[in-house]
C-alpha cells in the first residue's frame, strides 16, 4: 500500500463591515492539514490539533458581537480533477476569545456563530475535519478553499 499526500489550503477570507462601522479583519493563520494519507482510510484533524488544524485570528470592535459563517468545500480536487470527499461535524470549529487553542467552544462550522470580541477587540478561530480517500484514490496534491466571513453587529 502506497502512502499519499492531500492537504487543504485554506486561502480565502472575508471580512464584511455593516455600513459606518469600524473596520474589521479576518487573516488566515494556518491551513488545515490532513498531511500523508492511506488510500480508503478516513482521516479526523481535530480543532485542538495545533499542528494540523486550520486557524484565523478575526479583529471587531472590542465588546462587541459578530457572526462568523463558513463556506465549506466537499471535496479537495486534485490530479487530473480527481476528487477527494471532506466532511465537517458539528463540533469541528472552535472560537477563543483569548486566542488560546485550548480554551475554545466548539461549534458546527456549518451553521452561523456568534462570538463576543475580547476587550482588545481580537479572537480566533479554528477549523478541524475529516478527509475520506476512496480505496483507489489517486496520488498527488488535493487542495480546496475555505471561506471564513465575519460580519459584526452595529
Amino acid at each position: 500500500m502506497r502512502t499519499r499526500w492531500y492537504t487543504l489550503a485554506l486561502t480565502v477570507v472575508v471580512a464584511t463591515p455593516v455600513f459606518g462601522q469600524r473596520p474589521i479583519a479576518v487573516t488566515g493563520v494556518q491551513s488545515l492539514s490532513f498531511g500523508t494519507l492511506l488510500p480508503g482510510v478516513p482521516t479526523v484533524v481535530s480543532r485542538t490539533d495545533a499542528a494540523k488544524s486550520g486557524q484565523f485570528m478575526i479583529q471587531g470592535p472590542h465588546g462587541t458581537q459578530g457572526q462568523l459563517t463558513f463556506t465549506l468545500p466537499s471535496v479537495l480536487t486534485g490530479p487530473g480533477g480527481a476528487t477527494l470527499a471532506l466532511t465537517f461535524g458539528g463540533s469541528d470549529a472552535g472560537y477563543s476569545q483569548s486566542q488560546n487553542i485550548g480554551s475554545q467552544i466548539g461549534f458546527d462550522p456549518r451553521q452561523a456563530f456568534v462570538v463576543t470580541f475580547s476587550q482588545q477587540g481580537s479572537g480566533s478561530v479554528f477549523l478541524g475535519g475529516t478527509a475520506r480517500p476512496a480505496p483507489t484514490q489517486r496520488a498527488g496534491a488535493y487542495t480546496a478553499t475555505i471561506t471564513l466571513n465575519l460580519a459584526t453587529f452595529p
